[in-house]
């Protein structure tokens, strides 16, 4: 059975959890923001990322950086069965930008525009982060073609809050 993407915002969060069932999660939280109720979860299996208020170019940059290696080294740590559920607060921005790095390296075979491009046609409102795409793109070598791709996408549809979203993943 192909592995989903899951998509969500932290109000859909706990919804698409127990719809889903998820073997991973991403959570991507700012420092106020409370972890959603995934009760008797794995630990090991839930990578909870907060971001905190940057307040200089440089700490943002650092911030994004880290996230992107946490976001790269917790992909390469699962064995790719079962569907895995990334959040934001909105299910916009950094959620959707986590599940394009998830992707690309899901099928690092497959171009990065037609991957950027599945995901803005299951997810019209995707705007993915572009600072934590471009880190996961330095980190896994693929001389800057995630960030081009998604430069290259239209402008998405505007949602205050997205709905969930889903979309097999390719091994």
């Amino acid at each position: 059975m192909t592995a989903m993407l899951i998509i969500s915002s932290l109000e859909g969060a706990c919804r698409a959890f127990a719809d889903y069932e998820p073997a991973r999660v991403i959570s991507l939280l700012s420092g106020e923001e409370a972890l959603p109720c995934f009760d008797g979860f794995d630990p090991d299996r839930h990578l909870q990322l907060y971001v905190e208020r940057e307040s200089s170019g440089d700490s943002i940059n650092a911030a994004a950086r880290r996230r992107a290696v946490e976001v790269v080294r917790f992909v390469r740590s699962w064995d790719g069965e079962g569907d895995i559920l990334i959040h934001c607060n909105r299910g916009v921005s950094r959620s959707t930008a986590a599940a394009f790095v998830v992707m690309c390296m899901r099928a690092p075979e497959v171009d990065e525009g037609v991957l950027a491009a599945a995901l803005r046609k299951a997810a019209p409102f995707a705007d993915p982060c572009p600072l934590l795409v471009s880190y996961a793109d330095e980190i896994l070598g693929r001389d800057g073609r995630m960030i081009e791709a998604i430069e290259d996408l239209p402008p998405p549809l505007t949602a205050i809050t997205a709905p969930v979203t889903t979309l097999p993943l390719v091994a």
